[in-house]
């Protein structure tokens, strides 16, 4: 007798509800509350009422691995409370960096069962995997299934699973459905995903930290080492990571990389001995190192395979983005495929007098300069103060021009070129929707009349409450035709708040705008009012920083409020892949807020100006793609 769908159907989700309930008892006498006592903001010293998450005691003396969560904020004391309802002072041993882990201790005469640290896990992607944690004055447990969708997430480092997991779960574990321990979850988003890592939770994506690379470094941990992310200091060519391409187009100055001999130019075959075809597959493969680790790198240079030995760094000394002062132009016409040609020279540059319009640019140094891209990352990485000669085709003949570049952050904001603001177009205003996204929106743009190129586009945060963005942009409207700088006003979905999960509603209307105007992809920025000189910092200033910082892929720069509160958002390295720069309406000799020198020790150039007007934003933004 063959069962009804429907009784199978049941069938199956009892057994699989036992099994979740048996895999979470096999790993839930090593999960622990941790709690915050007396942290920032929290009064009287009470446990903050969302503070509490996880933890996994990894041996009998009483260590406990946790997820950085729990040290983000100042706090007093670490209470962990173990599954029989004592609570024990912990303290911190170390951290590891890299990861988003933390190592805890306590000490305690209660019995600890510490979780079976696996030799070797077998995973499959697609199979059933649970997350386990506790929550809660009695410790309750919390289990969430799901799949396992992914290996080697965030370059290189982690599962991930579509398990719905609040930050109560970060700490605990991922199990497959023999209750075999995968890993440690941890609040992570991918690139360009959330305003801060805590964003995601319980969207049905979730980020764990294999046990494989936790026991590699559990006995460094315990000794009370810290564990960096390993550096190296290469920059890709290509702008897509999925590309099948492994060429570099820098090295960065004094890093690893440098030390090793590896040039620009090379193209990367294998990377501590994994074939590898597209930068991604290299980001993937580093990430997986920390500081100190040595690996081997083959490359491709002149038909020869050259074999490097890098040991990575746990610091590279920061980017200071350099330019030339040039713009490559789709309004020339390259005489031959590959050939950069430059189309403007801004007035008052280190290229102005020695570089020229229609100019083919062949060579910086010993690397040929086939593509724009690789030409701005070669600059983005070049030393400051430093002589770099120029290989360039004039009329037919080759020579070198020697040009000291210009470091972007002690640069001003330049006239633009007179070709680029002639005009007889008429801009105008339209509203701009997208399917789920209930923000007001609309944008200046200009229609078929105006054949400028290479445009900039702003996009520009509103406040809540503030005005239409329709009536804001008939005050910007003309200085927009004038610059060719397309803007989109975004008025907040709440008339209270900007929320962290519209920052990627954000980068669906740049997309947007980028397919209707021909907008240069590398002149893009993001801006709150705030910008303008005489205007107080409000709440579009934090987002507008949050935004930039999170779609570091998307914008090439942004403009807030000297007085902005940075937002909570984990600040990355600036990445000379795609530069960002910061635009402040203050006198550059007037003392910076305190989070301008955090930027720029992280490679970011802060451009300070004392005298912020519309005409001056929209420039800054068009000149956005100078090189």
């Amino acid at each position: 007798m063959v069962m009804p769908v429907v009784a199978q159907d049941a069938e199956y989700r009892r057994a699989m509800a036992a099994a979740v309930r048996a895999t979470a008892q096999r790993v839930l006498p090593s999960i622990v509350v941790i709690e915050i006592v007396g942290g920032t903001g929290v009064a009287h010293g009470e446990v903050e009422q969302d503070a509490p998450t996880s933890g996994v005691v990894v041996d009998s003396e009483g260590h406990i691995l946790a997820s950085n969560i729990v040290i983000r904020r100042p706090s007093a004391t670490l209470l962990v409370m173990l599954p029989d309802g004592t609570r024990h002072a912990a303290k911190v041993v170390a951290k590891d960096h890299h990861r988003d882990l933390v190592l805890l201790k306590i000490d305690t005469e209660s019995s600890l069962a510490p979780i079976d640290l696996p030799a070797a896990t077998n995973r499959q992607v697609g199979q059933t995997v649970v997350a386990v944690g506790r929550y809660g004055a009695d410790a309750s447990p919390l289990v969430s299934r799901g799949v396992l969708s992914g290996e080697d997430r965030l370059d290189g480092i982690a599962l991930q699973a579509d398990a719905r997991v609040s930050p109560s779960f970060y700490g605990g574990v991922l199990v497959d459905l023999y209750g075999n321990p995968l890993g440690v979850l941890i609040p992570a988003v991918a690139e360009g995903g959330a305003e801060d890592a805590t964003s995601w939770y319980d969207s049905g994506i979730a980020f764990a930290i294999p046990f494989k690379s936790i026991t590699k470094n559990l006995d460094r941990l315990r000794r009370g080492e810290n564990i960096e992310k390993g550096l190296i200091g290469i920059v890709a060519k290509s702008k897509d990571p999925y590309e099948n391409d492994t060429e570099l187009a820098a090295i960065r100055v004094r890093s690893p990389a440098e030390l090793a001999g590896l040039k620009a130019g090379d193209r990367v075959v294998s990377v501590a001995g994994e074939k590898v075809r597209r930068q991604q597959e290299i980001r993937q493969v580093l990430g997986r190192y920390d500081a100190g680790d040595s690996i081997t790198i083959k490359v491709l240079r002149d038909d020869q395979t050259i074999t490097a030995e890098v040991s990575l760094a746990d610091s590279i000394p920061p980017l200071k983005p350099q330019r030339l002062g040039i713009t490559i132009g789709a309004g020339v016409p390259a005489a031959e495929e590959g050939e950069v040609v430059i189309e403007q020279v801004i007035a008052g540059s280190p290229a102005d007098g020695k570089l020229k319009p229609s100019d083919v640019v062949q060579k910086v140094g010993e690397v040929e300069i086939r593509e724009a891209d690789s030409l701005r990352r070669q600059m983005i990485a070049a030393e400051p103060e430093k002589i770099v000669a120029v290989t360039v085709k004039r009329e037919g003949v080759s020579q070198v021009v020697p040009v000291t570049p210009e470091t972007i952050g002690d640069a001003g904001v330049a006239s633009l070129p007179e070709s680029w603001t002639a005009t007889e177009a008429v801009w105008t205003i339209d509203e701009l929707k997208l399917p789920d996204a209930a923000n007001l929106v609309a944008v200046v743009a200009p229609g078929e009349q105006d054949q400028r190129t290479r445009l900039g586009l702003l996009i520009l945060l509103l406040n809540p409450g503030e005005t239409t963005p329709k009536s804001l942009l008939e005050k910007w409207t003309e200085t927009a035709e004038q610059t060719g700088v397309v803007v989109c006003a975004i008025a907040p979905e709440s008339n209270q708040r900007w929320q962290p999960k519209e920052i990627d509603v954000i980068v669906r209307f740049v997309a947007s705008v980028l397919k209707t105007s021909p907008i240069d992809s590398s002149a893009v920025a993001v801006a709150a009012t705030g910008a303008l000189s005489g205007r107080d910092a409000e709440a579009a200033d934090s987002m507008a920083l949050a935004v930039a910082m999170s779609a570091s892929r998307t914008f090439y720069g942004v403009a807030v409020s000297a007085k902005t509160r940075p937002p909570a958002v984990r600040l990355r390295e600036n990445d000379a892949e795609a530069s960002l720069q910061v635009l402040l309406p203050m006198d550059p000799n007037d003392e910076p807020p305190t989070w301008v020198p955090t930027l720029r020790d992280a490679g970011y150039p802060v451009i300070s100006v004392d005298d912020i007007d519309v005409d001056t934003l929209l420039r800054w933004v068009r000149l956005l793609q100078a090189v």
